[in-house]
């Protein structure tokens, strides 16, 4: 997969396939193609085997206003860095790799996607139906989202207290293990004020090679419309499929 197309893969899960992914967040910490399975907790397991207090209380509040950038990098498909944000009736993404604009407009019963390139100022609209912006997900919420019960798993361990993109954070150790033998270990870490995992880094235990790994870089809350606006009058625009 090139960086162009991690991209679209990713941008994929906000509207593209919002009938999925718009009526609910997934579970569980995932990392890319990979999702490290953690001990199943039912609720009476775990009224005998853990503090709830140490669960995840995440707040999603932020996600209705905000503006950020992060990196993603992967051993098959190099590093990507991502800037987006969302407020109100805009939505937009970009990758700095392939300096491309995705941008989502909500408009009267449906939604306008636009792909935009920001140095040949060329693009491609397409009109998403059945589609809101009010329920969608971005790439970087889906990527972060954490299991609430997460910290309290036997193979988590908490390593200790950090900072990401110059917010607090917890760090945690997860090893994945398989007839015994540890296979691959994740370090996590999770946004003390919100609850989502803002960096997590994915080791082969065997040869210690980083597999995957993403980071917040930069955060910022309680954006307008103005700042996510794209001035679409600046491309020379066609239709898309």
């Amino acid at each position: 997969m090139t960086k162009k197309l991690f991209l679209f893969a990713l941008i994929a899960c906000i509207l593209l396939t919002l009938s999925a992914c718009s009526k609910e967040q997934p579970g569980g910490v995932h990392f890319g193609d990979y999702e490290l399975p953690s001990e199943e907790l039912t609720q009476q397991e775990a009224s005998v085997t853990y503090d709830p207090a140490k669960l995840i209380d995440a707040d999603m509040s932020w996600q209705s206003a905000y503006a950020l950038s992060y990196s993603y990098y992967d051993n098959k498909n190099g590093e990507s860095k991502i800037a987006e944000g969302k407020c109100g009736r805009y939505f937009q993404s970009l990758d700095y790799a392939t300096d491309i604009i995705t941008y989502y407009t909500q408009e009267e019963g449906y939604v306008m996607e636009y792909v935009l390139n920001t140095k040949l100022k060329t693009g491609t609209s397409t009109v998403v139906t059945d589609s809101t912006l009010d329920n969608a997900y971005s790439g970087f919420c889906k990527l972060s989202t954490c299991d609430p019960y997460f910290p309290v798993y036997n193979n988590v361990t908490e390593v200790g207290a950090d900072f990401v993109a110059n917010r607090a954070a917890t760090r945690y150790k997860q090893v994945e293990t398989k007839d015994g033998v540890t296979t691959r270990i994740a370090y996590v870490w999770i946004d003390d004020a919100y609850g989502f995992a803002s960096k997590c880094e994915l080791y082969d235990a065997q040869t210690q090679e980083l597999q995957m790994r993403w980071e917040l870089l930069e955060f910022t809350q309680n954006v307008t419309e103005d700042g996510i606006r794209v001035n679409l009058d600046a491309y020379s625009l066609t239709d898309g499929e």
